[in-house]
This record gives C-alpha cells, structure tokens and sequence, in this order.
C-alpha cells in the first residue's frame, strides 16, 4: 500500500535457541499510533528490539519504506527509524544538550560541525519535553524520570519517520506522562508513524489509533482499542476478570479489574444509593457485582450515575435535568427508603432541586445509613446554604454511620453482624 510505512510477515525471533516471536505479521501506515500491550514475557520487547535492528530476523521479513529493513545502511536507518529502548546506557557524564544533539547524528555529514538547522531541532526537542532547565547537566545526575525526558528529546530531535517506544512512560510523572504522550501523538498526524510499548492499558487506549494485543510470542488482536479490549481476551490473555467502561474524557474504552468481595448474605440485603454528578458510578459497579439488591435515585436522566445504573439494569427514579423532585417521586423515594435495608449516601452536589434526597432520610431510622464522605472537610457540595450540610450532621449524631472510602464500606456491609442488624 501507498502510505504503508511498515510490513512485516511471517516475522520469527528470538535468543540463542529460542523463538520468542513466532509468526508475526503486521503493518503499520503512515499518521498512526500503534500501541504494543500483553503481559510480561508476552514478546513485546523483543519485538521492538527487532524492528530497532538490535536482534536479528530468523525467518519472515521486514519491509520499511518498500525496502527489506537489513538493506538499510544504517546511516540512512538512522534517518528512518528513532529507537528510545526501557533504559538508557549512557554511562559517560555528557551534558543533556548534547545527548539529545546525538540525535541529529545520522543527518550530519561526516567531519561536519551541527548547522544552525541541528541546533534549532535540539532547542525543539528540549522545549517539547520540558528539558530545557536540564540542558546543562550531565546526564548521569538525572533520575530516572528525567532521563527518560531526555531520551524522548533526542528521538524528537532525530525527527525520524517511524519512531520506537519502549515503554517509554515508566519513570516518567503523571504531568510529564500525558505532556509527552500528547507531543509524540501529535507527531504521528506529520506523516510519521509511532509504534510504543505500554504497561498502562487505559494510557494506551486513550492515545492510541490501534492497538496490538500480543501473547506467548504472537499476535493475538489488532485494531481500534474498542476492537482489541474485549472482556473475553482480556480475561484470557491477563488472566484477570475485567470490566471495560467509557473513559468519560476521552470516549475510550476504560479497563478495571474486578474486585473480588465476599459475598456472604449479599443477596439478602437490598441497598438503596442515594447519589448524583458521578459520586456513585463506582459504587453502583461494585455493590451490583458483588450480589447486592439496589436500586438507585433520585437521578437526573442523563447523569453519569443513571447511565452506570442502566447499564446494570438496576432500578433508579430518575427526573429531567435541573428540575426539582416531583411530589410523585419524592413518594416513591420515600417507599423506597423505608424498605432497603440499607441506605447509602455519596458526598453528590446538593441543590433545593435534589434536597429531598436528603430530607427523606429523616423519615426513617438512622442507623441504616452509611454516608459515604471525605475524612475531612465539608460533607458534600451544599448549595442549599448548609441546610443540606445540616441535615446530614443529624443524621451522624443519631446514629448514621460515616466512612471515606468504598473499602470501608464494603468492610461493614460484608460484617455478618452489621448486616443481621440492619436486618
């Protein structure tokens, strides 16, 4: 294909031996960002040490450019292809400037000092990564973190066609993380392509135009992240129970693990949540997989929290958008309230519109109520001018029970005890 950049097939690699890549065939085209994920000693390394020519090709082929990758020289490779591995070697104490100007190597003729040109990519690449501050300083007094912004600066710097990442996030803070996931994503819209190696399957996801799901040393899916995270080859690849949600930022699919809570007596308690503004998305999640009754509301109809529940099938009341609670609902609510056996509170945003979610509570005994709020500060977000704040601190003072964390939670609701007593 005309904007192929990368085709391999057939491709077998490995150590000593061994093939640890077996039967790989994949391309890759131009403008795209490909992400490697799998668990560990699935092959991804060893893949990219292979498309970097640092591990020989034992059968299949490489194609890069129309050309078989060992025709490259290796100068012109360098032209093609930037390569920043998991670690880096540099053992000698040289100025950062001047390990990202290595960069610029391959296109400075031999005996030729860097041109105006070179120094202006360097300036870039340091800019780009946030390293300016560190030019310089000599490499080996940086952390690991800090090296690893360098490495990414003088692969930016080389401003090759297709760029190698191998796991090139792992030191790197959360800031830094997304800064620079950011810049190489839009490096890959320039005609150039970017292949990356990732641990954090949501970070991949998000970022990624595809997705390659690798496994023993082959290739298991490859496609749009929707296409490769199912919960069937999750399961099977991880080994792990997974739910895949909607990151709500970025519209992509979001992987979590599911936890696993006794279930003793769940399916004897019904739970009803009172929440709202995405304070009980997680919760409805985790009481609904663990074998509790629940039922959920008052809701707006378009909250994420109502959208969470009908994704369960849970019941829920649910009124339009920024309106208040009709006497019609606010009945059912109360019927509602009076037959859970618990009653569970979030620290949601409350307004006059919401309040009777609150002042229901007062109609029925306090100490089946967990309120689920912060350790400290205010309880949740009262915009009824703390009388909703009130309601709440009475609520505690006659016996409602107060916890930070769905942990806490879970640890009460699962005590043989409590429950009988809820009861």
């Amino acid at each position: 294909m005309k904007d192929t950049i990368l085709e391999i097939s057939d491709l077998s690699a490995g150590y000593e031996e061994k093939d640890i890549l077996q039967e790989i065939s994949l391309f890759i085209r131009e403008k795209s960002f490909v992400g490697i994920i799998g668990p560990n000693g699935s092959g991804k390394s060893t893949f990219m040490q292979v498309l970097a020519r640092s591990l020989p090709v034992r059968n299949g082929d490489i194609v890069l450019m129309g050309d078989s990758l060992q025709s490259w020289s290796f100068r012109d490779f360098g032209k093609i292809v930037g390569y920043v591995p998991q670690e880096s070697d540099i053992k000698f104490r040289y100025p950062v400037y001047d390990v990202v100007m290595m960069g610029r190597n391959p296109h400075i003729e031999r005996f030729r000092s860097p041109s105006a040109a070179d120094h202006e990519a360097v300036q870039r690449a340091l800019l780009q990564t946030g390293t300016v501050e560190l030019a310089r300083r000599p490499i080996t007094d940086l952390s690991g973190g800090e090296r690893q912004r360098v490495m990414i600066a003088r692969v930016l710097a080389q401003d090759p066609v297709l760029l190698l990442l191998d796991e090139p996030f792992a030191h790197i803070d959360i800031h830094h993380q997304y800064e620079l996931i950011r810049i190489i994503r839009e490096t890959s819209r320039d005609k150039r392509a970017v292949i990356g190696v990732f641990h954090d399957i949501n970070l991949a996801a998000a970022y990624c135009d595809q997705l390659v799901l690798m496994n023993d040393g082959k290739i298991r899916a490859f496609g749009k992240p929707e296409e490769v995270l199912t919960t069937s080859l999750l399961k099977e690849v991880f080994r792990i129970s997974p739910v895949i949600d909607v990151n709500p930022t970025t519209g992509t699919p979001y992987v979590y693990v599911e936890e696993k809570w006794k279930e003793t007596d769940a399916q004897n308690v019904h739970i009803h949540l009172i929440s709202g503004g995405g304070t009980g998305t997680y919760l409805i999640s985790l009481l609904s997989r663990s074998g509790y009754s629940l039922s959920c509301g008052v809701l707006a109809e378009n909250d994420s929290d109502c959208l969470m529940a009908r994704k369960y099938d849970i019941p829920t009341l649910t009124e339009p958008p920024f309106s208040r609670l009709s006497q019609e609902t606010e009945e059912k609510l109360t019927e509602l309230v009076k037959k859970a056996d618990v009653v569970i509170v979030t620290s949601m945003p409350v307004g006059w519109g919401n309040y009777p979610n609150i002042r229901v509570l007062e109609q029925i005994d306090p100490h089946k109520i967990l309120c689920i709020l912060p350790s400290s500060g205010p309880s949740l977000p009262d915009f009824t001018s703390g009388v909703a704040t009130d309601t709440i601190k009475r609520l505690l003072s006659n016996g409602a029970q107060k916890k930070s964390s769905p942990g806490e939670l879970m640890e009460i609701l699962q005590t043989t005890q409590i429950v009988n007593d809820y009861k």
